[in-house]
């Protein structure tokens, strides 16, 4: 079109110029007329005055030639506009055209020179449509016409006439003789292109159209229409399918058409059903559209939104109701959704109940909590910030901001004391704006620890992080215990370890993945180990050291290692290991011990003089019982050799007390009676000498009856009344009457009870009371005597019972005990004392009820009842062992 306008402005131009040449040439006719119709008069005169007339008719000519000029290019200017117009109309008129015009005008030699230079008319969407034809060349859109020819050029024109020429000739015959053409190029993509040839003037015309482009313009305002019919046919078909229940009612609230989710609700058959008998899925429905029909006469209609709880298929479901005005579908229609908003209800009742229980839990932890909204205004605290800074409960009821509980807290003396309050308590803010993205931690949302060191001693940990509603929350942690406490263990720690490093034994902690954790100064001295050789090593590098010293000791190790490193329940046991001999000829004893957290404790210890000292012992204990062995031989010895004696002595002073002997003075009387008396008690203790060896040798047999044990009590109260009333010394019985029998041997229990009243009588003074009690108790009898006596030290309480010790005066051969002791262990019993110097001794005797029973457990040991003879006895023989 450009290329049009310009011929068009420069055939104006010539054709302005020719009409002013021609009005030139008439001016000059016209003026040189006049000039050959004057007579010549005189030759000054007519030079002058044809000067004059030439100047004037000059100055004529020039206003006419000017007015001429001016009149013509005003007018040629109108014809030109005009003609702009009319061109532009046409392009424009082109322009609307589906397709593309090429417009030839040259001469018939331009007709070799290829596809020439046409111009190329038409609307820029057919121009893009066509050359999507063209090569892919991005110059195409520079030279159209050649682009698009050079495509179509070879394709072959389907015409009626059944005539298949190329394109390229068709325009060739065009060009040359004017035969014109009309037909379609199919491309290789199979798209059909219209091709028309005429001859307009003197100028060719070739017609490209594409027939989708013209089918889409021709279509576009029914397409439009038919794409919204679709659009709104899918609409519906898409809400009747929806999952959530829809429908639509007449202006009087009836219902016209409901989906498929809406049959499903009401359990209806179809939607016919539901219209028929207009279900509602609950009255409240109707309710809400009775309101929204309120909206119908305002302007601006609203949506009328509520909530009902409805009963669907036997299932509470939390529903949300929608009802609006329809504006397409008549006068007063409305439309309605029903939103299942179960789960979502649901949902906001757990995070309810677990915000609740998440303020519940705040409140029970001994933390200060206190969480800040977006605006800094105080949303929660828990019991425990009252408790921290003695705040009111009605004053944080108010919601004060982060700053004012700063400030009021300042105001009390409660913070630390800081220098610029000001900035400090910026910085305690600074969550709460965009500045806290100045360092890392506050970009992420928390703050830095901090430490306050309160005015009344307290130390605090606050951590503040902010939310995800925007708001911070701040914790208050009271570290004052933990501070001191820590304090206390690092003191423990460092205690421990110079207790370690002060013990003998060789102390090594190993933790679950086999390294080392700690270790004493006398396990690296044991092994002769530096530091840095076992310093966090793992056992299995620490082996190799240890092996050097100890090359035969393998299988030892392994066994330690298995322990360390083992989770099995019977590996994480307290054990001792066997003894590990070094080369050096020392000898080391280890033990391992499982840890609460895993790791295990392994320990050494150097058992070499232990050892040299157990031999030492060992050769002292074979003396000493070979020593025991024949002391008891030289006993047993005399005893027999001391019997016959005396039983002859006795026999010989009871028959000096016969009368058939002689009468006696009363002073020979006495004396037999004190021979008889010795004889007797030296008898007696002859015999338990006796029975003692043979209680040693195992030889002494108990004569097992059942046994009254009150009658027993009674029995021997009264064989020594008469050793009572002579020591001075009230003797009483204390025995229930239905304390049973027990299956015991009499004799030797009645031995053990005067064994014990005899010994009671002789250490109680004169004035003083003996009780002799018994009592049954959980399967077994108590016997027990107690005296009101000077009592027994607790250096004679460790041998009191020992064979031939006794102590203080009137004290005896020190048999009598040791035999009390021999019988009630035969008897599968045990024997008590309980004694403090000064308030009496008591002794008692546990005695199982029948023998097929075994020996009794020992009892509970309290402060009034004693200690145990087995007791005593395992004191002694330690001490012994310590003394040798």
């Amino acid at each position: 079109m450009g290329l049009g306008l310009r011929n068009l402005l420069s055939g104006g131009a010539s054709a302005a110029a020719m009409l002013a040449g021609g009005l030139s040439a008439r001016a000059q006719a016209a003026a040189q007329a006049p000039a050959a119709e004057t007579l010549p008069l005189d030759p000054t005169l007519l030079v002058t005055g044809s000067a004059v007339l030439f100047a004037f008719a000059a100055g004529l000519w020039a206003v006419r030639l000017s007015m001429a000029s001016r009149t013509a290019t005003v007018d040629w200017s109108r014809r030109l506009a005009k003609m702009e117009a009319s061109l532009e109309r046409s392009e424009s008129v082109l322009a609307s055209h589906p397709g593309l015009v090429l417009v030839w005008n040259d001469a018939f030699e331009d007709i070799e020179s290829g596809w020439g230079e046409p111009r190329v008319l038409g609307g820029p969407a057919a121009l893009a449509s066509l050359l999507t034809f063209a090569s892919e060349d991005p110059g195409a859109f520079l030279r159209p016409a050649d682009a698009l020819l050079d495509a179509f050029g070879d394709l072959p024109v389907d015409e009626d006439a059944g005539d298949m020429q190329r394109l390229r000739d068709k325009v060739r015959a065009l060009r040359s003789h004017g035969v014109s053409f009309s037909g379609s190029v199919v491309t290789e993509e199979g798209r059909a292109i219209d091709c028309d040839g005429r001859v307009a003037g003197d100028q060719v015309t070739l017609w490209l159209t594409d027939p989708a482009v013209r089918l889409a313009e021709e279509a576009g305002v029914v397409g439009q229409a038919r794409d919204r019919a679709a659009d709104l046919h899918g609409a519906l078909n898409q809400l009747d399918r929806a999952p959530m229940a829809a429908w639509r009612r007449s202006p009087d609230l009836k219902l016209e058409w409901v989906n498929k989710a809406y049959v499903e609700m009401v359990e209806a058959v179809n939607m016919e059903q539901v219209i028929d008998e207009q279900i509602e899925i609950d009255p409240a429905f109707r309710r809400l559209a009775e309101r929204a029909e309120k909206e119908l006469p305002r302007s601006g209609r609203r949506a009328i939104d509520d909530i009902a709880a409805v009963t669907v298929r036997g299932q509470r479901r939390m529903l949300r109701i929608i009802e609006t005005a329809l504006h397409g579908f008549g006068e007063g229609s409305l439309g309605g959704l029903a939103i299942d908003i179960t789960r979502q209800d649901r949902a906001q009742e757990d995070l309810r109940r677990h915000q609740e229980a998440h303020r519940k839990t705040l409140d029970q932890i001994p933390s200060a909590v206190a969480v800040f909204g977006a605006q800094q205004q105080l949303d929660y605290y828990n019991q425990a910030f009252l408790d921290l800074w003695k705040l009111d409960d009605a004053d944080l009821r108010a919601r004060p901001s982060h700053g004012e509980i700063l400030d009021k807290l300042r105001h009390k003396g409660a913070l630390p004391a800081q220098s610029d309050f000001g900035a400090w308590k910026k910085s305690q803010l600074r969550l709460y704006t965009e500045e806290a993205a100045d360092s890392a931690s506050a970009a992420e949302g928390t703050a830095p620890d901090e430490f306050w060191n309160l005015p009344d001693g307290r130390m605090l940990n606050v951590k503040s992080q902010r939310h995800a509603l925007g708001g911070v929350t701040v914790v208050f942690e009271d570290i004052t215990e933990t501070l001191s406490l820590r304090s206390q263990f690092q003191t423990q720690i460092d205690v421990q370890r110079a207790t370690l490093n002060n013990l003998a034994q060789g102390v090594a902690v190993f933790g679950a993945d086999g390294r080392l954790a700690l270790y004493n100064m006398a396990f690296r001295s044991m092994w002769s180990m530096e530091s840095a050789q076992i310093a966090e090593r793992h056992f299995d590098e620490i082996k190799t050291h240890l092996l050097e010293a100890a090359p035969q000791a393998e299988e030892a190790f392994a066994g330690i290692k298995r322990r360390i490193v083992s989770f099995a329940p019977e590996d994480r046991v307290a054990s001792v290991g066997d003894e590990i001999a070094l080369e050096d000829g020392k000898s080391y004893l280890y033990a391992t011990s499982p840890l609460p957290d895993g790791a295990t404790l392994l320990t050494f210890l150097d058992i070499t003089d232990a050892k040299e000292r157990q031999k030492e012992l060992e050769t002292r204990n074979q003396i000493l019982e070979e020593t025991d062995r024949i002391k008891t031989r030289f006993v047993d010895h005399i005893s027999y050799q001391l019997r016959d004696p005396l039983t002859s002595i006795i026999g010989f002073a009871q028959f000096l007390e016969m009368p058939t002997t002689g009468e006696l003075t009363d002073r020979q009387k006495d004396y037999v009676a004190s021979i008889l008396m010795a004889s007797d008690r030296l008898l007696a203790l002859v015999n338990d000498i006796i029975d003692l060896a043979a209680i040693d040798a195992g030889q002494l047999q108990l004569d097992r009856t059942d046994v009254d044990v009150r009658s027993l009590l009674e029995k021997a109260a009264t064989y020594a009344t008469l050793k009572a009333e002579h020591a001075e010394v009230r003797l009483r019985v204390q025995c229930p009457k239905d304390i049973g029998t027990i299956e015991a041997d009499e004799k030797r229990l009645r031995t053990v009870i005067f064994n014990l009243l005899s010994n009671a009588f002789a250490f109680t003074e004169a004035g003083g009371e003996v009780v002799l009690g018994a009592a049954r108790e959980d399967g077994a009898v108590r016997l027990w005597v107690q005296d009101t006596g000077r009592g027994v030290s607790p250096a004679d309480q460790a041998k009191v019972f020992d064979r031939f010790e006794s102590a203080g005066p009137g004290a005896g051969a020190g048999v009598g005990l040791a035999l009390v002791n021999s019988y009630v262990k035969l008897h599968g019993g045990l024997v008590r004392l309980s004694s403090r110097e000064g308030s009496g001794t008591l002794v008692s005797c546990h005695l199982p009820t029948d023998a097929s029973t075994g020996e009794l457990d020992l009892p509970p040991v309290d402060e009034e009842e004693g200690v145990s003879l087995d007791a005593l006895e395992d004191a002694v023989r330690n001490a012994r062992r310590a003394a040798e």
